[in-house]
């Protein structure tokens, strides 16, 4: 394959990724807007001058609005840490593209094409999007709570609001370990010896510990 088909096979897929880095980025800026808008209306409004039901939010239903600000705030991180992931891979390929248009050899320490296509390909790569969908539902069944009329609630029960939060890290926890599970079993994952971002980035740590220091850089050499 000549370099410039390289380049031109790579483009879709680095144009793919910016536009999912660009989603990442809006949902992390909405989830952010939308906790301190939720801080700022309900929790920051005068209690002498507040509606009936601002007043219950303040008062009863306290637990279940900290819930749902919590869970923006965890949704927000979670989409950042999303894009910085899709940023890594991105950055990985457009350097091994560039050594292969270049002719030159690909350092040690980096992912050859292969294993960022293989990382790209992997299912845990996602994970930090599903997690940050979680909170969002998590977010949801706080103010879902918060607004509901029964009886039960007109008292401040924190362990109720808890209760999303448990159920959504239980589910992510079952489904990280089958999206982990399905990443090494997948057919080109030992062919590379890099099968999710999670070890791609472990993978280039071993080798950054791995190369030799510069004599000048030891100083017990004489």
């Amino acid at each position: 394959m000549s370099d410039s088909t390289v380049a031109d096979a790579m483009q879709p897929y680095l144009d793919y990724l910016d536009k999912e880095m660009t989603i990442q980025g809006i949902l992390s800026a909405f989830c952010v807007a939308a906790a301190a808008l939720v801080f700022d209306r309900i929790l920051g409004a005068d209690q002498v001058n507040a509606s009936p039901l601002i007043k219950c939010l303040q008062g009863a239903r306290f637990p279940f609005v900290i819930g749902a600000i919590l869970g923006l705030i965890l949704a927000a991180l979670l989409f950042y840490l999303q894009r910085s992931d899709l940023a890594w891979l991105h950055g990985q390929i457009s350097f091994a593209v560039t050594h292969e248009m270049q002719h030159l050899p690909i350092p040690t320490d980096t992912s050859t094409l292969a294993d960022a296509l293989t990382v790209g390909n992997s299912w845990s790569l996602w994970n930090c999007y599903k997690a940050g969908m979680s909170f969002l539902a998590v977010t949801a069944a706080e103010l879902a709570l918060a607004l509901s009329p029964s009886k039960q609630l007109q008292s401040e029960r924190w362990w109720i609001a808890l209760i999303p939060f448990v159920g959504v890290i239980i589910f992510l926890a079952g489904l990280w370990l089958l999206m982990f599970n399905r990443d090494f079993r997948a057919p080109g994952a030992k062919k590379v010896g890099v099968n999710n971002l999670s070890t791609a980035k472990q993978h280039r740590r071993k080798k950054l510990s791995r190369r030799k220091k510069p004599a000048w850089s030891d100083p017990h050499r004489h």
